[in-house]
């Protein structure tokens, strides 16, 4: 009786861990989605870009590198975004973070791109099923729109 509970376990682990692998990689409703964002001609680093489905649907999420590139992740162990119309919403802005006392402990990073971008209000893309490439070039005025300290 002991070995079939012990065996019926150890199926049920590597049934478990097969379904897992399984579901981890990419599938018919997500598209691979990579890019890269500059602010006049500069790349713009740990921005957050976000991919909402139009139609609704969970949303993508990356942070750019330094280099300014970005890769969508789905969900985690899932890369890309869902295919279909996307709105896209590309953020600096950093809140300040705030000790139990409410006292500021590291200040907020001001927005560094236009409400265009920040907002999400006039960027859409589709995102097909495989590769997608989505690049952002934005052109902003500089007094503006600043680069960060160095």
């Amino acid at each position: 009786m002991r070995k079939n509970i012990s065996s019926s376990l150890t199926a049920f682990a590597v049934l478990s861990l097969l379904a897992t692998l399984g579901c981890s990689g990419a599938s018919s409703e997500h598209g691979h989605v990579t890019g890269t964002l500059t602010i006049n001609g500069s790349p713009v680093e740990e921005a957050v870009v976000t991919f909402a489905p139009v139609e609704g649907g969970r949303s993508a999420v990356a942070v750019t590198k330094a280099d300014g590139t970005y890769e969508l992740n789905y969900t985690p162990g899932v890369k890309g975004a869902k295919i279909g119309s996307n709105s896209v919403r590309i953020t600096t802005y950093i809140a300040p973070e705030l000790d139990d006392n409410n006292r500021v402990v590291t200040p907020a990073k001001p927005e560094r791109l236009p409400p265009k971008y920040s907002r999400g209000e006039e960027l859409t893309v589709e995102v097909k099923p495989g590769e997608n490439t989505f690049d952002f070039a934005v052109e902003a005025d500089k007094d503006k729109y600043p680069p960060p300290p160095q």
